[in-house]
C-alpha cells in the first residue's frame, strides 16, 4: 500500500509542490491515480508490508506461526498493531485479527519535563551533545524553542512528556531513569530538567492471522475478478479531467475551487456510486478500468461531506 493521501499532500506541501495553497492548508479533496498493470501490483495497492526488523513485522510473523499477544503503547491506546487491509509475511497475504486478551501488564515509563530558565545560568551541557535517543525524544521542544520570540509576551514554552524507554534505550540515554544534567541549552535558552518514573498498566492483546492468499498476485486477481469496475460514461470534460489527473498522478481542489471542479464532481459521483474497498474516515479506496487499463484510484474528501456522506465499504474483500 502507498502512502495515504492526506500523508501524501502533507509531503508535496514540505517541498512546495502545494503552493497554491496559502499556508499549506488542507485542501477540499485530494486525488490520486496510479497505474496497477499487474495483478501483483494491485495486491500491493491492497495489503500492507509491516517493515522488516520492526515491532509490528515481528507480531505479524509470530501471529502467523501460533499467535501472540502484545501490549497496547499506553493506557487506554487500544491495540499496538491495527491496519484496515491484509498483511504481507514472507510473500503470502493473511488476515490480521486481534482482541482483548481480559489481562494487563504493567512497565515503568518516564515523565520528563522541561522548564526555560529565566535567569543567565549556566548549562551543564549542549541539545547537541546529547545521545540521539534523547535529541529525538526532545526534538519537538527544541523546534518549538526555535519558533519561541524571547521579545515576545508570550512566556517561554515548558513542556512535559511520558515515554517508554527500552532496556538499550535506558542504557544509551543520558536523562532516563536519572539524568546527568540538570541543565541542558536547548537553542541557547538554559532549561532545566525533571524526570520522574510512572508505573502504568497496558491492556494485552491476543494478534492471530488467517490465510488470505498464497501471494500478492493471486490477492491482486482475486480483487480483480469481485471489485473491478469499468469507469464509463464520462463526459469528454471528465475523461480530459480523468486523463490529466493519470499523467500527473493527483489533483487537488482548493477552497478557491478551480476550472475542473465540474469535471472531478462528475467522476466523483460516478466513484462514490460504487462500494470501496477501503474506507477510512473521508477516504475511499476503488480499483477501476479506464480504457483498457487499471487504476488504483484514492480520494479524500476533506472538506467534502456530501461525498464523504456518501463512502460505502464492500461487504467483503
Amino acid at each position: 500500500m502507498t502512502q495515504l493521501s492526506r500523508r501524501r499532500l502533507l509531503a508535496a506541501c514540505a517541498v512546495g509542490a502545494t503552493a497554491a495553497f496559502a499556508g499549506c492548508v488542507d485542501p477540499d479533496v485530494a486525488m490520486f491515480v496510479d497505474p496497477v498493470s499487474t495483478d501483483r501490483a494491485i495486491g500491493e495497492q491492497a495489503t500492507t508490508r509491516p517493515e522488516a526488523g520492526s515491532e509490528f513485522a515481528t507480531a505479524v510473523g509470530n501471529a502467523t506461526a501460533n499467535g501472540t499477544v502484545a501490549p497496547s503503547r499506553g493506557e487506554n491506546s487500544g491495540p499496538p498493531f491495527r491496519v484496515d487491509r491484509p498483511v504481507v509475511h514472507d510473500g503470502t497475504v493473511y488476515d490480521l485479527d486481534w482482541a482483548s486478551t481480559g489481562r494487563t501488564e504493567t512497565r515503568t515509563e518516564h515523565i520528563v519535563s522541561l522548564t526555560v530558565s529565566e535567569d543567565d545560568r549556566e548549562a551543564d551541557a549542549d541539545f547537541e551533545d546529547l545521545p540521539a535517543i534523547d535529541r529525538e525524544r526532545l526534538d519537538v521542544f527544541a523546534s518549538r524553542l526555535e519558533r519561541y520570540n524571547p521579545d515576545g509576551e508570550r512566556p517561554p514554552p515548558e513542556a512535559a512528556f511520558q515515554h517508554y524507554y527500552t532496556d538499550a534505550e535506558r542504557e544509551a540515554s543520558a536523562l532516563v531513569p536519572d539524568p546527568e544534567y540538570d541543565t541542558i541549552s536547548i537553542q541557547g535558552y538554559p532549561t532545566s530538567v525533571d524526570v520522574r518514573p510512572i508505573e502504568v498498566e497496558l491492556d494485552v492483546y491476543r494478534y492471530t492471522t488467517t490465510e488470505r492468499a498464497p501471494s500478492l498476485a493471486a490477492f491482486g486477481r482475486e480483487l480483480r475478478t469481485a471489485h473491478r469496475f469499468e469507469l464509463t460514461g464520462l463526459s469528454e470534460a471528465e475523461r480530459d479531467f480523468f486523463e490529466s489527473v493519470i499523467e500527473e498522478g493527483s489533483y487537488y481542489q482548493g477552497s478557491l475551487g478551480d476550472d475542473q471542479e465540474e469535471a472531478f464532481a462528475g467522476v466523483a459521483d460516478r466513484l462514490v456510486d460504487r462500494p470501496a474497498l477501503f474506507v477510512e474516515n473521508r477516504e475511499g479506496e476503488w480499483l477501476v478500468g479506464y480504457d483498457g487499463e487499471d487504476y488504483w484510484v484514492r480520494v479524500d474528501f476533506v472538506l467534502m461531506e456530501e461525498y464523504a456522506d456518501r463512502l460505502q465499504r464492500v461487504d467483503s474483500l
